[in-house]
């Protein structure tokens, strides 16, 4: 009999909490209620977008003007809708996506991520992904490039122009100039052009080299393995050789398991909420007892009269 009695008690319990007035219970039922509508929303973003996280905030000013700090991205598998297109390959079609030519990938640089990342809940983790764009890909063994745009995101390059590296260095700077020119004179310390550095040396491009409207490739050492180069539309260099994990390594180019998918499209200044996520969830905790509370005095109606106010001939008797 007892056994039988067991079912019973679960819905009644489950009734019990349907129904009651208790504060406590009441806002326990109200966040289950969100946990289950997010849980709901994370799911059907997995199952449209076939990668997770399906959507990622724009932390940095590195893909601007394409991307702006707080967009939310929604991302999708990296094959999907067709395979990636690095800056090369869509060149030579004309496929432009986010202002420039390519796609735009998400990726964890050098693989590294923790559990917090691992299942999707970026804010928490101390390794995020990186918002930028495919370059090219590179076999290992074959030489590094490096991509070089001095205008950053004023400008979109209509090409990128190979340099080579002069024997002259100046000033602790190794000259470049583009492959089909004369290679440059030592020049003065006060010499107009671009300086940017990598790794391991730092470059400079005399004025005279520089053209409108051109970013520059400069090879570097073999890869250490196959992968994308990637470059932020508003960044100097080219990431490999150039960003660093962690405050350590340089990041190699991205291999295809570690790139979480590719950006699909932006939607304008939401995702400042995930990027302040603790005070989203105390703002939404607070609007939910406010909501219970002022539910529950409309519900009980104006203040109640005491006795004495509503009984005021009680226990007196009439003067004669």
């Amino acid at each position: 009999m007892a056994e039988n009695d067991k079912p019973r008690d679960i819905r009644a319990m489950i009734t019990a909490f349907r129904t009651s007035d208790n504060w406590a219970v009441s806002l326990a039922r109200d966040l289950l209620w969100v946990i289950v509508v997010v849980g709901c929303i994370a799911l059907a973003l997995y199952l449209i977008c076939g990668t997770w996280p399906a959507i990622v905030t724009v932390e940095s000013g590195s893909m601007e003007p394409h991307m702006n700090i707080g967009d939310l991205v929604v991302v999708v598998q990296q094959d999907r809708f067709g395979p990636v297109q690095t800056w090369e390959d869509a060149h030579a079609t004309g496929y432009q996506k986010f202002g420039d030519y390519g796609d735009v990938i998400i990726y964890r640089p050098d693989g590294v991520t923790d559990f917090w990342a691992s299942i999707g809940l970026l804010p928490l983790s101390s390794q995020h992904p990186i918002i930028h764009r495919a370059m090219t890909w590179v076999d290992a063994g074959s030489p590094q490039p490096s991509y070089l745009n001095p205008y950053e995101g004023k400008v979109t390059p209509a090409e990128y122009i190979p340099l080579a590296t002069s024997n002259s260095t100046t000033y602790g700077y190794y000259l470049l100039y583009p492959e089909n020119q004369t290679p440059p004179e030592n020049v003065s310390e006060n010499a107009e052009g671009i300086a940017f550095g990598t790794a391991n040396a730092k470059y400079f491009l005399p004025e005279q080299y520089v053209v409108s409207n051109q970013g520059y490739i400069q090879y570097s050492a073999p890869a250490v393995n196959s992968g994308y180069i990637t470059k932020g539309d508003n960044n100097p260099v080219s990431d490999e050789g150039y960003l660093t994990v962690n405050n350590n390594q340089t990041i190699d180019p991205v291999e295809k398991n570690w790139v979480v998918g590719k950006a699909l499209f932006t939607i304008p200044l939401v995702g400042l909420l995930p990027l302040h996520i603790f005070w989203v969830i105390i703002v939404v905790i607070i609007a939910i007892i406010a909501w219970d509370w002022y539910a529950k005095k409309k519900e009980e109606g104006p203040g109640k009269k005491s006795k004495k106010s509503r009984n005021p001939q009680k226990g007196t008797k009439s003067k004669k």
